[in-house]
């Protein structure tokens, strides 16, 4: 069996030789039939699982192919987390306007992950011209991959255009399968993906009852379980500190919300968040976590900053409780941090509530200034005091100049409107140096502290 086995691999390797000259000399319809037949022959389990070193380096990408991926994934010994990337449009695009023209953005999209993955948490494969996967194998990043694909690789990549030779703008999207284990990662993350596919969502994360984590518990119902958490009080503020970049002492903490369970699990707010913000309960979660964080607030002398949606600042009675509250236990000591994103459509209604905060003394944020959406003449005219520079611009500073220039055009803008930066993400002293260089005046992320409780930070 095993010298059968290694004569067919070898006629499959000489069969590889062979397209790879075609290759070479085909023209563009030749070369999409011989990519595709590559792909064809890799996706052989037999090959694959065998170990056969026929390609490691997708041509189009450079980057690992699929066998590379199978083999990472076979070496497993812990959980890791797959994310499977489906690019919508690619087929379409090359009956369209060509391989070359579809190639183009393959090659762009490829890059454009690659920004986003770092090397020392993750690794980007090229799984065919339509897929990409990004394999993590340490669990303490599985909270910052997941929400690199919702808030990152759907928000921002797939607004990206590119023109074709008739002058018409071609726009690409994705959808994705995300799965957790060591066992039959590929096929589960494949299964999600299908899944996604079929329901014409983003994404779906697999869902394996046997196991009972909580993490498969979310994931199977989390509708129900944010709605005990919010019913029974398990809604908690973590904090994380901002810090002074003149001389690195902590200038104030961010409350950040999180549902503590009753064994005792610290729940991360994309298990919850999305279902809050479509629910009918969401003013009540935002009223459970600003009293809590007014409870740590009553306590300490510290500065403490607590975000708000436009939905809150539009509500009426959401306003009379936190005019309730200032009332209570002041605001000199307290920052609001609003998200500038396309949903604010009338700026008068957070100009008003900017006045009527700053009654009791409290300060104003925007949050991801930078992201897409920001409208510098409103900002303007908003009486603020800090910009919270976009977090992912911030991860791509020392691989992208144009993030670069952005970043120091914020700051520089800021300045001239005596207004203070705040960097985020910032995860490394690489960063830190580089922001502090830029000359941003205050700095938040993993490098000076990660979201604990109040007790952590001596808070209570």
């Amino acid at each position: 069996m095993g010298s059968v086995l290694l004569n067919n691999l070898d006629k499959v390797s000489e069969c590889l030789a062979e397209l790879e000259k075609l290759y070479a000399v085909g023209d563009e319809e030749q070369k999409s039939f011989i990519a595709s037949a590559f792909d064809n022959i890799l996706n052989c389990s037999e090959i694959t699982h065998n170990g056969l070193n026929l390609k490691k380096i997708e041509k189009v990408t450079n980057l690992p192919n699929r066998e590379s991926l199978m083999r990472d994934i076979s070496h497993l010994k812990n959980e890791a987390m797959l994310i499977i990337i489906h690019m919508n449009q690619i087929e379409a695009i090359k009956q369209l306007y060509g391989f070359e023209i579809a190639k183009k953005v393959i090659v762009d999209k490829s890059e454009k992950l690659n920004h986003l993955v770092k090397e020392t948490e993750a690794s980007l494969y090229s799984i065919n011209l339509q897929k990409f996967a990004i394999l993590v194998r340490e669990r303490i990043f599985f909270d910052k991959y997941l929400s690199i694909l919702q808030f990152s690789i759907f928000n921002n990549m797939e607004s990206c255009t590119y023109c074709g030779d008739d002058g018409e703008d071609i726009i690409t999207n994705f959808t994705a399968g995300v799965a957790y284990g060591a066992e039959h990662l590929h096929h589960t993350a494949n299964v999600a993906l299908q899944d996604a596919m079929i329901s014409k969502e983003n994404y779906k994360i697999y869902d394996n009852p046997p196991k009972c984590t909580i993490l498969k518990k979310m994931t199977l119902n989390k509708h129900k379980v944010y709605k005990d958490a919010l019913h029974e009080g398990y809604v908690v503020p973590y904090f994380q500190p901002i810090i002074d970049s003149r001389d690195d002492s902590v200038m104030k903490y961010e409350a950040l919300a999180r549902l503590l369970l009753p064994d005792g699990t610290i729940v991360a707010p994309y298990h919850f968040l999305n279902v809050a913000l479509e629910d009918k309960t969401f003013e009540f979660f935002t009223r459970q976590m600003m009293q809590k964080v007014f409870n740590i607030y009553d306590k300490t002398s510290a500065e403490i900053s607590m975000n708000l949606t436009y939905e809150n600042i539009k509500s009426k009675t959401m306003l009379e409780y936190i005019k309730n509250r200032l009332e209570k236990y002041g605001g000199d000591r307290i920052t609001f941090e609003i998200v500038e994103t396309e949903e604010i459509d009338d700026y008068e209604v957070v100009e008003n509530f900017i006045l009527m905060i700053k009654e009791y003394g409290c300060k104003i944020s925007i949050d991801d200034f930078g992201s897409g959406y920001s409208n510098f003449t409103n900002i303007i005219k908003l009486n603020i005091d800090f910009i919270k520079i976009d977090g992912l611009l911030i991860t791509k500073l020392l691989s992208d100049e144009k993030a670069r220039l952005m970043i120091q055009g914020l700051i520089h803008f800021a300045k001239n409107i005596n207004i203070k930066t705040i960097a985020e993400f910032v995860s490394s002293k690489e960063l830190s140096d580089c922001v502090k260089e830029l000359g941003v005046d205050y700095i938040q992320g993993y490098y000076y502290g990660e979201p604990r409780d109040a007790e952590f930070y001596n808070l209570v």
